[in-house]
């Protein structure tokens, strides 16, 4: 793990020399309408679609077709919202019941931590 320490020290270094300013006032110059495009791609391109984001996604998509199907049929508008407000409220209930598991990251690349028993982890706590 020093070496990758190591590495970053140099790049760094390297590179200390060559910063210049952007030119841009303050924040990260990508619009608004990017940020949200990239976080809707990225909720629909991930692995479960039981995620808390996915669902109140979905959830949010239901109710804005229930808007729109009840000028069409109104008989199915009804059973489409109360679906899309159940996901609303198991996705928002979601955030809270199962936590995200936080990968430690230095410059985009895991931090390597070591897998400790439960016997460590309980010494370690005591004393």
């Amino acid at each position: 793990m020093s070496q990758r320490y190591q590495k970053e020290i140099e790049e760094i270094l390297k590179q200390s020399g060559g910063l210049k300013g952007t030119g841009r006032g303050g924040g990260s110059g990508t619009p608004l309408w990017r940020l949200v495009w990239r976080w809707i791609s990225g909720l629909l391109r991930g692995r479960s679609w039981s995620e808390p984001g996915r669902l109140i996604l979905i959830a949010m998509s239901l109710l804005l077709s229930a808007l729109v199907i009840r000028a069409i049929a109104p008989g199915i508008a009804g059973p489409v919202a109360w679906a899309g407000l159940l996901l609303f409220v198991l996705g928002y209930a979601m955030f809270f019941v199962r936590p995200r598991r936080m990968e430690k990251r230095w410059r985009g690349q895991p931090i390597d931590e070591p897998v400790r028993s439960w016997w460590d982890r309980v010494r370690r706590k005591i004393g």
